[in-house]
């Protein structure tokens, strides 16, 4: 997906959705569309409004502007509150289509990343691939492998975000993070390659081990620098 393709879009995007609930405040796009553009499959959007519509009639009003990409799209009240994963999904990319932001910073106010939390992924991880040799079907199997690999990488995300969570904003991981090259490699293989396209390597638990043991020590290294 060509970036400057969605940037010619977005304002399209934001007023038909603005013509369809005039109580939105806020449209907010998040995930790999913003981070790895040339990889990603569609664009995920946080809708913010006062008062939630009919759910469908976003995606009807999405459907007449023929974009070349499918847009996936998350309404919340403007008094709910972002947590766990998801809120990991949003605030470790994002861009504010409409709006200034404040909305999302309240939303996530009680969001706080931590790196027991990012340990607690990688262990999750381990289990995810562990469970693959009980498994009999090939697609059961495959989507295992994948979701496991994807929880290195959402170990590697937490630890970025707590890391840099001195300031409460996330948007721009890769610019402000040490080892970025390593976290860059993290997106490349683990997110986009493995989990998004399914092209991990046969011998899969051979290399979930490497990953495993490079995440796990990035884990630690920024651990090490945030004690300091």
């Amino acid at each position: 997906m060509d970036r400057e393709e969605i940037e010619r879009v977005k304002g399209k995007i934001s007023g038909v959705l603005k013509k369809y609930d005039p109580d939105i405040v806020e449209i907010v796009q998040f995930g790999s569309s913003v981070y790895a553009s040339e990889h990603a499959r569609d664009v995920d959007l946080l809708v913010i409004t006062r008062r939630k519509k009919e759910y469908g009639g976003y995606l009807d009003s999405l459907e007449g502007l023929n974009l070349p990409f499918d847009v996936d799209v998350v309404v919340k009240g403007e008094d709910e509150e972002l947590r766990g994963d998801f809120a990991c999904q949003i605030l470790g990319a994002f861009e504010v289509l409409y709006g200034d932001g404040k909305y999302l910073s309240k939303m996530a106010r009680n969001f706080d990343p931590s790196f027991e939390g990012a340990y607690a992924v990688l262990r999750k991880a381990k289990r995810d691939i562990d469970s693959v040799r009980e498994l009999e079907g090939k697609k059961d199997k495959e989507w295992s492998i994948r979701v496991a690999s994807n929880g290195l990488f959402h170990a590697a995300r937490v630890a970025a975000m707590t890391y840099l969570a001195v300031e409460k904003r996330w948007g721009r991981l890769k610019r402000r993070l040490p080892y970025k090259e390593e976290f860059e490699s993290f997106i490349n293989v683990l997110h986009i390659d493995y989990f998004y396209n399914g092209n991990y390597p046969a011998n899969y638990e051979e290399e979930f081990e490497k990953w495993y043991r490079r995440v796990e020590d990035f884990v630690r290294r920024l651990e090490g620098m945030r004690k300091k």
